[in-house]
């Protein structure tokens, strides 16, 4: 009976305490899937780099860096996977995830040499303007993205953004290029098999951009040098796309896709997606009504037209 007593008087006791949140998920880590060649790592706060092992954790402010004819392999806790190519250094500057919501706020800053990142695309709806951003940084630009497959390079003086093809997919993938130097940053969209040099007019993306193989950046200064990351970077991803950085962005599958040289934005507001709607249910209205008319010889016209 005292043991039974006692047991009701501290769950009375611990009910009137107020309890402590329980964390709805581990701390945002990079996991290190593979490695190739001589990888190392920097923690955070640390001066010691070393070797990468597979299964090592990258968190916000770990450091890697590839020497000459090695590579890693990092993969994010939305799947999204990243390869850095030989002779290359990648600092994680933003990692967050939270996979009740599905959301994600991932910034990555390229010191230098090539990576390819494989952009998971989200289940969530895009409703407000940190959702499921991405965005790789380098000393001159950030290319942004929300679900593609991106190539950046950089030597520390220039930046070269591509998208990579992607057959089957009903948007055609594409990422926004910005320029972090200026004043007024430059915006250029780049298309899927597209390429662009400090987020310049886009060409046809250069065969040997797409591959692991860099040796323009071996025995540079810069995998060892102190890293000074650009501190408008987060503000220019959550403003992809758009003129007043932090406005909501959303999709459109009714929009035609736009030429390289058409507009930097590629999010279309959900008024215009319904104005299409309706624009699209009042012709097909029209279009019926004229079948429909009397006369005979109309109504073959319109269904020929259907046809066609």
């Amino acid at each position: 009976m005292l043991r039974v007593m006692a047991v009701v008087t501290i769950g009375v006791l611990l009910g009137g305490l107020p309890l402590a949140p329980l964390a709805s998920a581990q701390q945002a880590s990079a996991e290190l899937k593979r490695v190739i060649g001589r990888v190392e790592i920097l923690r955070k706060g640390q001066t010691q780099w070393i070797p990468a092992v597979i299964g090592a954790q990258l968190v916000e402010g770990d450091d890697i860096r590839a020497f000459s004819g090695a590579q890693a392999e990092l993969t994010l806790p939305d799947t999204s996977t990243v390869l850095l190519a030989e002779n290359s250094r990648l600092l994680v500057t933003k990692l967050e995830y939270d996979p009740q919501q599905q959301s994600r706020f991932v910034l990555l800053h390229l010191v230098v040499g090539k990576v390819r990142a494989a952009i998971a695309q989200t289940a969530i709806t895009l409703v407000r303007a940190r959702q499921s951003n991405f965005g790789i940084s380098t000393p001159t630009a950030v290319a942004a993205a929300r679900g593609t497959i991106v190539w950046v390079f950089t030597d520390g003086g220039r930046t070269l953004v591509a998208v990579e093809p992607e057959p089957g997919v009903r948007i055609q993938p594409r990422i926004e290029c910005i320029t972090v130097a200026t004043a007024q940053p430059r915006r250029q969209m780049v298309l899927a098999g597209y390429a662009t040099t400090d987020c310049g007019p886009t060409v046809a993306t250069p065969p040997q951009l797409q591959t692991l193989s860099n040796p323009v950046t071996a025995g540079t200064s810069l995998l060892n040098a102190p890293v000074s990351v650009p501190g408008n970077i987060e503000q220019l991803v959550t403003g992809i796309g758009a003129p007043a950085l932090g406005a909501p962005v959303s999709f459109s599958t009714l929009a035609p896709d736009p030429t390289p040289a058409g507009p930097t934005s590629f999010g279309v507001d959900n008024t215009v997606n319904q104005q299409n709607q309706i624009q699209n249910q009042n012709q097909n209205q029209n279009q019926g009504n004229t079948c429909a008319s009397p006369g005979g010889g109309q109504g073959e016209n319109c269904q020929g037209q259907q046809g066609q």
